[in-house]
């Protein structure tokens, strides 16, 4: 079974991905709603560090340095940099940010060192890329190097622009975006199961609307 249909029947069993009708912040009704937050056990993260792993692996992407955008990307990267550590035997720096400066004790905004190397970051989702690109914006003052960014879950939206956001990012930041599921394969997948090929209609109206 592909890294991309194990992804969905997880997100599907633990409800991180449910159908129906959502209101996002960007005031759009989405015919489906991802929350990574439910991924809140040991079991679950490890199962998505080791699908992770394997889109790494397939992508053949070198880097020294995870970064976790706070809050949702930070135990996606250390359980990632654990099975990279035991299941091929690489080891990575991990780095996270805070949402507010810390004024005590070590202070600043950043959590971990970049060293010289290259930085893969990790998130949940990209929409519309607001929070990636204000997250690139905070580390523009660091010597972070990233090349990469893996999301769990690519909208396949716009952003700003025609364009989506993903390629957004590429353009604008030389960000190249990677993704273990994007909207296409949850079309694909409604639409080959029966008992959610009933969503399948209002997903492909909603990408036909707000898709790139």
């Amino acid at each position: 079974m592909s890294y991309k249909k194990r992804f969905i029947e997880l997100s599907l069993s633990k409800n991180a991905l449910q159908f129906g009708s959502f209101k996002l912040k960007s005031e759009r009704i989405s015919p489906f709603f991802f929350n990574s937050g439910v991924f809140s056990d040991g079991k679950s993260l490890l199962e998505i560090s080791e699908l992770l792993a394997e889109l790494i692996e397939e992508k053949k992407l070198n880097f020294d340095n995870l970064f976790g955008p706070a809050y949702k990307g930070i135990p996606l990267i250390a359980s990632l940099s654990s099975t990279l550590e035991k299941k091929y035997n690489k080891s990575v720096n991990i780095i996270y940010d805070r949402k507010g400066e810390k004024k005590h004790g070590e202070g600043g905004e950043i959590v971990g060192n970049f060293n010289n190397g290259k930085t893969l970051i990790i998130d949940d989702v990209i929409t519309a890329g607001t929070a990636i690109k204000n997250i690139l914006k905070k580390l523009s003052k660091y010597n972070h190097n990233s090349t990469h960014l893996i999301v769990l879950l690519d909208r396949e939206e716009k952003g700003s622009s025609e364009t989506s956001a993903s390629k957004e990012i590429e353009n604008e930041h030389g960000l190249k975006v990677l993704s273990l599921i994007n909207l296409s394969d949850i079309i694909e997948y409604v639409g080959s199961t029966k008992d959610f090929n009933i969503y399948k209609k209002d997903i492909e109206e909603y990408k036909e609307k707000y898709g790139s």
